[in-house]
């Protein structure tokens, strides 16, 4: 009986890349899984890509929908799964041939399964592979309140923390989940422009009875070092307010202290530097000289972002984000750009989802 289901929204990938993802999946070394494709929409030959895998192999269905982004996909998938588990794979990544079996190897003598595992894994780079540490101890469990609070703090702190290199735990991907869980708990992706797996993952977290970490290296994340982070997007300072007011809104929601909302503007922190990136000092960017310092400043001195300096000790921060930190607060947000770019180039690092 097949209990462990694979969704993998599909939208303009690569063919390699695309099949490489869906062969990986299918050459698991347990056969009894499912592989639901969502093809959102593309106006490529992804839709037909997946057809064709669907016709080859009766373990796989399709799903063809309007384009309506990543968390509609996701939704969309998620809605037809009728197993036990469930797991995320986006379309340019791919998983080791053992995900599931060793899945189920773990939870076999368990008496009680958690309701999400979180999965390490790797930073595939065009020119190479990036093992990442393990951000806990395998097999440790956030049961209590405090203990999944200190989960989600760890979502907001991992991209601007010193010495770490963990696979981002806030992501969609490299985790499975009680697919009843999910359903019962009306858990779906948000329908947002930019930041759906943390909102996702705080919500999750919030309601699990129980969340595991599995410090096993199983998901292989392709980062292609200057795709959708980094390309121009001229409404990158609205998708990142509305970023911000959905983590505030969480928080809210749930009656969350002043110390875990302190917490949040690490992400602001982060949304900040996505703005400059993505707009303000982007080589796309249209605006040019002073209008460009102008815009950029009348936006990072407007709520929450105006805050990060208050909520943020500067001792927290690793190197790379201490300049940054200083930079921003000196309002010289082209030269932190510049220097961002440099110190990436030169130390390999990439930036989070």
């Amino acid at each position: 009986m097949t209990k462990l289901t694979f969704v993998v929204p599909v939208y303009k990938v690569k063919y390699d890349f695309l099949q490489l993802c869906i062969d990986s999946i299918l050459g698991q070394s347990c056969k009894d899984i499912e592989l639901i494709l969502v093809d959102d929409g593309s106006p490529d030959d992804c839709g037909a890509i997946c057809d064709a895998n669907a016709e080859k192999d009766s373990r796989v269905r399709v799903i063809h929908k309007k384009n309506g982004g990543l968390s509609a996909a996701r939704n969309s998938g998620l809605l037809e799964c009728s197993t036990e588990w469930v797991t995320f794979v986006d379309g340019d990544d791919w998983v080791d041939e053992d995900f599931a079996e060793s899945f189920f190897e773990r939870i076999r003598e368990q008496q009680e399964k958690a309701d999400i595992y979180i999965y390490t894994g790797y930073r595939n780079y065009p020119s190479r592979e990036m093992k990442c540490s393990a951000a806990f101890p395998d097999g440790t469990r956030f049961v209590s309140y405090e203990e999944r609070e200190g989960l989600q703090k760890e979502c907001c702190l991992v991209p601007t923390k010193k010495g770490t290199s963990a696979l981002f735990i806030g992501s969609g991907w490299a985790k499975i989940f009680r697919t009843e869980y999910l359903k019962e708990q009306e858990l779906m992706f948000p329908i947002v422009p930019y930041g759906e797996d943390s909102i996702f993952f705080l919500y999750s977290v919030e309601k699990a009875s129980c969340v595991e970490y599995v410090a096993k290296t199983i998901y292989h994340y392709r980062d292609t070092e200057g795709g959708l982070v980094r390309g121009y997007r001229g409404n990158a300072d609205k998708d990142q307010r509305i970023y911000c007011d959905e983590i505030f809104k969480f928080a809210k929601t749930y009656n969350k202290s002043e110390e875990f909302t302190g917490v949040l503007y690490y992400r602001v922190f982060i949304a900040m530097q996505r703005c400059i990136t993505q707009k303000f000092y982007n080589p796309n960017n249209p605006v040019k000289g002073n209008k460009r310092w102008k815009e950029c400043k009348a936006y990072m001195t407007s709520k929450p972002f105006c805050d990060v300096f208050r909520h943020i000790p500067f001792s927290s921060l690793n190197r790379n984000n201490k300049i940054k930190y200083i930079l921003m607060k000196l309002k010289l947000y082209g030269l932190m750009e510049r220097s961002k770019t440099k110190f990436q180039s030169k130390q390999g690092v990439t930036t989070y989802k």
